[in-house]
């Protein structure tokens, strides 16, 4: 009978010791973050500052989440082919009605809508011409050279300006050439379009601003993961840590302080291809409304 006791007693404290050792590997497994995919970028002060707000955004949301890049570096189109794949989990870039389409947006401007402030990169011996612009007509008289790929040649073209196309590559050099006035680059993006290529200049005096952002994007079926950077977002608009972050970040400030942003004649044009989601984001989401 001591025997059998024994027995017994063996197999409680066996199947006791595999209970606790499951329980341990639940806990343990359940207090692991999640890993969340994103594509590898070259760095740059940009991707960086947006990398911030994502891990500021989930900090905020409460959630327990890693971030983890590829280990290949990924062209936009390819990034987004392996989001909707599943093999990614968000990604970061402009907004379009296919990508809202295509994906779920977390819909917080990324910059603000610092993607919409453009600056021309001109030929320095006709700042003057560009000086004497105090009006919208008198800048639709100028030649805007474009890459045909840019989304923005659809927009400038539907305000009324004067939009020629070519390729990338050659826009600098047919400015030099006065085959056109300029061609217009993101407030962040013209100082390093004369750093590669001397003979031309920022444009000192004006901005041509239009409703755009980029947003977050994940996979369509991802609610929880958008629920959780857009409640975090907002969170921080709430306690002002977004807005510090904003504030404070080398690739932001940059574009205050070598775009001059603040510091130029205005000229705002529609953009009529936003969503009418997008267009509805509330103004404390923009800068300078």
């Amino acid at each position: 009978m001591r025997s059998l006791k024994r027995h017994l007693v063996g197999i409680i404290v066996l199947h006791a010791a595999a209970a606790l050792a499951w329980l341990a590997f639940a806990f343990t497994a359940a207090a692991d973050p999640e890993i969340l995919y994103y594509p590898k970028r070259a760095e740059s002060p940009r991707w960086n500052y947006a990398l911030g707000l994502v891990e500021l955004a989930l900090q905020e949301s409460g959630r327990d989440y890693l971030l983890q890049p590829t280990v290949d570096e990924m062209s936009q189109t390819r990034a987004a082919r392996e989001l909707e794949l599943g093999n990614i989990d968000f990604i970061w870039t402009g907004t379009s009605a296919e990508y809202e389409e295509r994906f779920r947006p977390v819909r917080i401007p990324v910059l603000r809508g610092l993607d919409g402030y453009r600056i021309c990169v001109i030929n320095p011996g006709h700042q003057a011409a560009f000086s004497a612009v105090q009006s919208l007509d008198e800048l639709k008289q100028l030649t805007i050279g474009q890459d045909p790929g840019w989304s923005d040649v659809k927009i400038l073209e539907a305000a009324g300006l004067k939009v020629v196309t070519a390729p990338y590559d050659a826009l600098p050099n047919m400015v030099e050439r006065d085959r056109y006035d300029c061609f217009l680059r993101g407030a962040h993006e013209a100082p390093n379009e004369v750093a590669k290529h001397p003979a031309l200049a920022v444009e000192n005096d004006l901005l041509i601003v239009y409703p755009f952002t980029s947003f977050f994007f994940v996979n369509r079926k991802d609610a929880e993961l958008a629920e959780a950077l857009e409640t975090g977002l907002k969170k921080a608009y709430e306690d002002g840590r977004f807005m510090q972050h904003f504030n404070s970040h080398p690739a932001i400030r940059a574009i205050f302080d070598e775009g001059r942003i603040e510091q130029r004649r205005r000229f705002d044009i529609p953009n009529p291809f936003l969503t009418n989601e997008t267009r509805a984001i509330p103004d404390q989401y923009w800068q300078g409304r």
